[in-house]
């Protein structure tokens, strides 16, 4: 990792801020006693900086991607090859350049949702309709139009490639099953549910045909509210959002995405749980209503692609992630959670018996 003195050597070296202040169209220095390191893992470091010119100084975010092998071709791509069709839903992207094996990308700083403000339920009519655009953006044929700039990089639900990773994501699923059925702490929670569990998914990958027929565009893929972002949201109507952290972004079903913003904090939201059902109806109905004033409906009824999402998702990889943080002693709280909406939503949707 560099040091800030390091980076400011780097950037001077590199003419960084003469290409930025070419990008904002105004003379800009970047202020060296802010750079300030937010994060660092072994995919990516992120800094915060000042620029200032004459009249004013401001924070961008600067972010290193280390190489492409730690699933950084997406991203990368992201707020490169798709920006100029994806802006209005990113931060704004004032540079990006190739420096060995590393990318460096210096964007707009935007404020993530959370700690701006105490989240409710009625906050998801503020969110959803810029979801709903994103993905009416690329749904379907009009994803065609921009092809040519988001093949080969952009993974794509219904390839081969990603099939075969819900396949294998699957058989370690049933090896964790197994071995939970003999854990002491896990084998009465799991064993009402063992051979419902092996009989889905005996006929797995894919639960639910009418998921891929509803209809897919480029979903963000992990919209939970660090990655949601927006300058303003003291405003009692739809916020200007922008999305960040695009790595898990794909061509799929659009209803994941609802799924995660909704269904996975409604899991961790204990408080909310005596209204689940009323803050989910409402919010696929907003939903729904967004997508259709762009012109898009669904033939299947929406609650229930809701539901199969949620179950596909989690038999793909939800369940997955619960046992493996379990067997590596970090949590697996929404195991209980999991598997009761399997029982519940798949009974009524008829894979469980």
């Amino acid at each position: 990792m560099h040091t800030d003195k390091e980076l400011y050597s780097l950037f001077q070296k590199n003419d960084i801020e003469d290409k930025l202040s070419a990008s904002l169209g105004k003379k800009v220095k970047i202020e060296e006693a802010s750079i300030q390191n937010l994060k660092s893992t072994k995919r990516s470091s992120i800094f915060q900086m000042q620029l200032e010119n004459l009249s004013t100084s401001f924070p961008i975010i600067f972010k290193i991607y280390h190489s492409t092998k730690y699933k950084n071709e997406v991203e990368i791509n992201i707020y490169g090859r798709a920006y100029p069709f994806l802006k209005e839903f990113l931060p704004e992207i004032y540079l990006i350049e190739k420096h060995g094996s590393d990318t460096w990308v210096f964007m707009e700083f935007v404020r993530q949702i959370r700690g701006q403000l105490t989240f409710t339920p009625k906050h998801f009519d503020y969110i959803i309709p810029t979801l709903a655009k994103l993905h009416a953006h690329t749904y379907e044929d009009r994803f065609t139009n921009e092809k040519d700039a988001l093949e080969p990089w952009l993974p794509q639900y219904s390839s081969v490639k990603m099939k075969g990773e819900r396949e294998k994501f699957i058989t370690n699923t049933m090896s964790f099953l197994e071995q939970a059925k003999k854990d002491k702490q896990l084998k009465d929670l799991i064993k009402p549910h063992y051979k419902a569990l092996k009989s889905i998914y005996s006929k797995g990958p894919d639960f639910f045909p009418e998921l891929i027929q509803s209809g897919s565009a480029i979903t963000h893929g992990d919209l939970h509210m660090q990655n949601i972002c927006s300058k303003d949201v003291s405003r009692n109507e739809p916020w200007e959002i922008q999305f960040i952290d695009w790595e898990s972004a794909k061509f799929s079903p659009v209803w994941f995405d609802m799924i995660v913003l909704v269904e996975i904090l409604l899991a961790f939201r204990k408080d909310w749980q005596d209204n689940a059902d009323e803050i989910r109806t409402h919010a696929v109905e907003v939903y729904t209503n967004e997508m259709k004033k762009h012109g898009i409906t669904f033939k299947t009824n929406p609650m229930d692609l809701y539901k199969m999402a949620y179950l596909q998702r989690t038999l793909e990889k939800g369940l997955h992630t619960q046992f493996r943080r379990y067997f590596e002693n970090r949590g697996g709280e929404l195991l209980p959670y999991h598997l009761e909406k399997i029982a519940t939503w798949g009974s009524e949707l008829g894979i469980y018996k």
